[in-house]
């Protein structure tokens, strides 16, 4: 069993070196081992985080849209091996070759649209001049034959969103919540729309010049029409990670499908596989997502059925120096 004192003593001094601000969970077969929320939810208003604290996820939001994807192909709505274009006309201009599997696993060679140069500035433009997001992410260039190579492409994945939209009739918000969130009692997890008032929502955080600033929100954010990224707390994220150990949403065959490796790729140094919106590693499994002012991970250890939850709303650190402190007492 994961020693909780021994976790204590370690975060503490991972606070002490890097002063947290955000909220960290840890569970072991479904039980809390230790929950923590350090710093402010709001520096100006001087509001602490809380495990409660919602906090946007940024691409952790992957992994839902990968389960969506699975529950609607298990019931026979979508075929993982079909082309896009079969469910979604608009997306008839994109290579033939393409299909819902290689959107789901980086396979598809479509440019990442968080590659783009100034992507802010040309988010601006194009909402400026009544252009859709949808529109601008057929036309990225496509950088290699579809199941040839990999590279991480969020464009992948929100076309999914848009193609899931058009299959279930519903929004990107209705859809998440009918077939993954509200099955899994995630009553505090929904799609960010930063601009909208949602309470008990963590501001993020910048620093510039040595000064906490209020962070911008991320680029593509603009477009509060088109599928987006999620929020949540700690609680609710451990409920997901209860459910990759026995998901009552799908059966064990659909389920493993999120764990096969499907391409092999390099990021952050190291090389990785990945499956349905997680990357597999030998021993663990894990997904991040990082936007002005947020950071989140989610860390899985499949053998000894531990969870690792971390979610920060301010970007001047970043969750793996909590990791290198922690992993080596969860693993003794």
């Amino acid at each position: 069993m994961v020693n909780e004192q021994r976790l204590t003593k370690a975060l503490e001094q991972v606070e002490k070196e890097h002063r947290l601000s955000g909220a960290l969970l840890i569970s072991q077969d479904g039980n809390v081992v230790i929950g923590k929320a350090y710093g402010f939810a709001s520096r100006q208003l001087d509001v602490p985080n809380v495990l409660e604290t919602k906090f946007h996820i940024a691409s952790v939001t992957k992994m839902f849209i990968a389960m969506a994807a699975l529950v609607l192909s298990e019931r026979g709505q979508i075929s993982l091996q079909e082309k896009p274009c079969r469910y979604l006309p608009a997306l008839s201009v994109l290579d033939q070759n393409i299909t819902l599997h290689h959107l789901l696993s980086h396979t598809s060679g479509l440019q990442d649209i968080y590659s783009v140069p100034n992507l802010r500035s040309e988010m601006h433009q194009l909402k400026n001049e009544g252009g859709e997001l949808l529109s601008y992410l057929v036309k990225l260039p496509q950088l290699f034959q579809a199941g040839s190579g990999w590279s991480y492409s969020s464009t992948g994945f929100i076309l999914m969103g848009y193609l899931l939209e058009q299959v279930t009739g519903l929004s990107f918000d209705a859809l998440m919540k009918r077939y993954v969130l509200t099955p899994l009692g995630m009553t505090n997890t929904g799609l960010d729309r930063p601009r909208r008032i949602n309470l008990g929502r963590a501001s993020g955080h910048s620093i510039e010049n040595g000064e906490v600033v209020h962070a911008d929100n991320d680029r593509l954010s603009i477009f509060e029409e088109a599928p987006g990224e999620l929020y949540s707390t700690v609680q609710d994220l451990k409920k997901w990670c209860d459910a990759m150990f026995a998901c009552p949403l799908i059966s064990a065959h659909t389920l493993q499908l999120m764990f096969t490796p499907h391409g092999q790729g390099s990021m952050w140094g190291t090389s990785w596989q990945y499956g349905y919106g997680w990357f597999l590693a030998p021993g663990f499994r894990m997904h991040g997502g990082g936007t002005q002012g947020f950071c989140s991970l989610i860390r899985q250890y499949p053998a000894q059925k531990v969870s690792t939850i971390v979610l920060l709303n301010s970007d001047h650190m970043e969750a793996y120096p909590i990791i290198r402190a922690i992993e080596p007492l969860l693993l003794n």
